[in-house]
C-alpha cells in the first residue's frame, strides 16, 4: 500500500490543474492526509458522465431527453 506522499504525486500528475491545487494546498500549510480527503470527498466529473451516459436503460432515456431537446436549444439561440 503505497503512502500519502505517494498518493498526491499519483494525483498531480493527473493534470497540470491538479499539480497546481495541490502546491497551492501544500504552501498553504495544509496537511497532505487533509488534501487527500478533500481529492476523496470531490466528485469526480468523468463518474457523474458515465453514470448517465452509459449502457442500460438509463443511459438511453438520458441520450433520447438530450437528442430531444437539442434542436429546440440551438433553434431557440440561432433565431430569436
Amino acid at each position: 500500500m503505497s503512502n500519502v506522499a505517494e498518493r498526491l504525486i499519483t494525483e498531480s500528475a493527473k493534470s497540470r490543474e491538479a499539480e497546481a491545487w495541490i502546491s497551492r494546498q501544500l504552501f498553504a500549510g495544509r496537511r497532505p492526509c487533509e488534501i487527500m480527503d478533500d481529492l476523496r470527498r470531490a466528485t469526480d466529473p468523468v463518474k457523474v458522465i458515465a453514470a448517465m451516459g452509459g449502457d442500460g436503460p438509463a443511459g438511453l432515456t438520458f441520450a433520447c431527453v438530450v437528442m430531444f431537446a437539442l434542436p429546440f436549444t440551438l433553434l431557440g439561440w440561432v433565431l430569436p
